[in-house]
């Protein structure tokens, strides 16, 4: 639906302008030209689509032929229509001009049937015409179209694509102005040709604006009205630019839901051009676009899902980290008692050697001062009084023990050292256990790390269970010391707390930590011979909350927890068969690679 009113421009060029002016419509734009230079110049600047040239003599036919070549040669220009006239007094017939030069068609000028030439004239003056205005169409369909795609191609702004799309619609359906039609508001098509402004639209009443927006927003295909009632919208009617014949309404449709809807409002000269295949063309456009939206609100949504769940699995690793250092600490919480009673005991005997430290330091205080007296009575040289005092030094050794004194006061601080030694090393392995690490690997020897976790749980120990650890004192691995600690621990801590409710009849209570050394990776293994794991729970063991201890006395996440803190370190934690368990009855294997990335 191209707007039919097209500019008829014309060049002609021609040494005797008044022996065409018969032939040629006056309704065309003519400019004449006498000169080849002048014309060639005038053409580089714009070819228009219709040249003519006139040809009278020889010298002119040669002009005009290489005018022709140079358009179509050198300016490349095959769209325009290229016409010769050929005077009645040139001998050249049509048919040899056709074959020197590539042009349209060549008229002669038979003044004798004036009528016919005006006619073929006119002829080819509307073929020019129409398939100008084909070329317009096929360009707004094109322009159209590529307006589509750029909802696809390009992450602009919906709003200013579908702007952009509205414009291009406009010029494709030959309407004069449109309107961008959304349940919120009503914006007009800004385009280079005149058209309503949003100023003058922001004048219109409340009530024809929302008559537009229903009338708009029912629609879910495009559609064409050819006899429309306008009283309702008779406030817009009157500041658009030119009258309205029809009005074309495209909704842009989303899930059955319409996003938006552009009406163009079309003239009455340019509906005779209204085309079957062109509305074809804009419901195509319309599926297109439907598809095209719903694609891009798809994308849209799957990339904000993507997001949120990006930063839920964020969260979930940050939560996973807390819990396993709350288990940690939750097992430090179950230690305190038995650490407070493992400290009590070298404290108790520390702080009773003061006792009879202080006395002996008292001893020793006297001893030293009557060592003083006598050296100071030999200085005076006085005899009776250096053997006064020599009997008081004798009798006094003998009555403090002196000896004993000296002998015992090294044990008590030698034992009070222990003591508080055994204090540091307690509260060093617990701030070790419970620390929150990072997650970097080190370099670790087994032995050292498998015993320190046994030492820091030895107070948990009854006299009647026997850790025995069987370990090569030369393997090392490169790991996470916090999680092999905190799995250990559990494996341990659980091993004791079975043996404790154990109603098994054992001549010797046994838990027994030994590793093996593999190619590419150590086997961990924790076994006791406390009876083992019912067969209907050892499937379990390792899902969350899972627990065979009474109610308030063990949460279920330590197998869990240690579960997942094996896979951090690319290794596994598993139940063995019983069958495999040899002697004993259960055994946890923790298989981890020598090197991070090897299993």
């Amino acid at each position: 639906m191209m707007n039919s009113t097209l500019p008829q421009i014309a060049m002609i060029y021609t040494n005797a302008p008044s022996e065409l002016a018969e032939f040629v419509p006056e309704s065309l734009d003519i400019h004449y030209y006498s000169s080849v230079k002048k014309l060639k110049k005038a053409l580089r600047s714009n070819t228009p689509e219709k040249i003519f040239f006139h040809i009278i003599d020889a010298q002119s036919e040669s002009d005009s032929i290489e005018i022709v070549d140079y358009v179509r040669t050198a300016l490349a220009s095959h769209s325009s229509t290229l016409v010769i006239f050929v005077s009645d007094t040139v001998s050249t017939t049509p048919s040899q001009i056709m074959n020197k030069a590539d042009v349209d068609d060549v008229i002669r000028l038979n003044k004798e049937d004036t009528t016919f030439v005006q006619r073929k004239i006119a002829r080819i003056i509307k073929r020019i015409i129409i398939n100008k205005k084909h070329l317009m169409e096929k360009d707004a369909q094109v322009n159209m179209l590529t307006s589509v795609n750029r909802f696809s191609h390009q992450r602009q702004n919906i709003q200013a694509l579908i702007a952009s799309y509205a414009e291009a619609l406009l010029q494709f359906c030959g309407g004069h102005s449109g309107l961008v039609v959304t349940p919120a508001k009503v914006t007009s098509v800004q385009t280079s040709q005149p058209s309503i402004s949003q100023s003058q639209l922001d004048t219109v009443d409340d009530d024809t604006k929302q008559y537009i927006i229903n009338l708009a927003l029912q629609c879910k295909a495009p559609v064409v009205n050819l006899s429309p009632e306008l009283e309702a919208m008779q406030a817009l009617i009157e500041i658009l630019p030119n009258p309205v014949a029809s009005y074309l309404v495209f909704p842009l449709i989303v899930y059955n839901n319409n996003l938006a809807s552009i009406i163009c409002f079309i003239s009455e000269d340019a509906l005779d051009s209204v085309s079957t295949t062109q509305l074809n063309v804009m419901r195509d456009a319309s599926l297109q676009l439907k598809i095209i939206l719903e694609r891009r609100f798809a994308e849209s949504r799957m990339a904000t899902h993507y997001q949120r769940l990006k930063e839920t699995l964020a969260e979930l690793q940050t939560t996973q980290n807390h819990l396993i250092h709350a288990e940690k600490m939750a097992s430090v919480g179950h230690m305190a008692a038995g650490i407070a009673h493992e400290i009590n005991n070298p404290l108790a005997f520390v702080i009773s050697n003061f006792d009879p430290l202080d006395h002996y330091v008292e001893t020793l205080i006297s001893m030293v001062d009557l060592h003083e007296q006598l050296i100071q009575s030999i200085n005076e040289i006085e005899q009776p009084v250096n053997q006064k005092l020599t009997q008081s030094i004798q009798s006094f050794k003998q009555t403090s023990e002196i000896d004993f004194v000296t002998e015992d006061i090294k044990a008590l601080v030698h034992d009070s050292k222990e003591g508080l030694l055994r204090v540091r090393d307690i509260i060093s392995d617990l701030g070790s256990y419970s620390r929150k690490e990072s997650l970097e690997n080190q370099l670790l020897n087994l032995s050292e790390v498998i015993s320190e976790t046994v030492r820091m749980l030895k107070y948990e120990l009854s006299d009647e269970v026997e850790v025995q650890l069987l370990i090569d004192s030369d393997i090392q691995i490169t790991s996470h010391k916090g999680f092999i600690q905190q799995i250990l621990a559990n494996l341990v801590k659980n091993a004791i707390q079975a043996h404790a409710t154990s109603d098994k009849q054992t001549q010797q209570k046994i838990i027994k930590v030994e590793v093996t050394e593999k190619t590419e990776c150590v086997l961990i293994n924790v076994s006791d011979n406390a009876g083992g794991i019912p067969e209907k729970s050892r499937k379990h063991v390792f899902d969350p909350f899972f627990t065979t201890k009474d109610v308030g006395k063990g949460t279920g996440m330590g197998l869990s927890v240690c579960s997942n803190l094996a896979k951090k370190m690319h290794g596994t934690l598993t139940l063995a068969p019983m069958e495999e368990s040899n002697d004993l009855d259960t055994t946890f294997t923790l298989k981890l690679p020598k090197q991070v990335g090897d299993e």
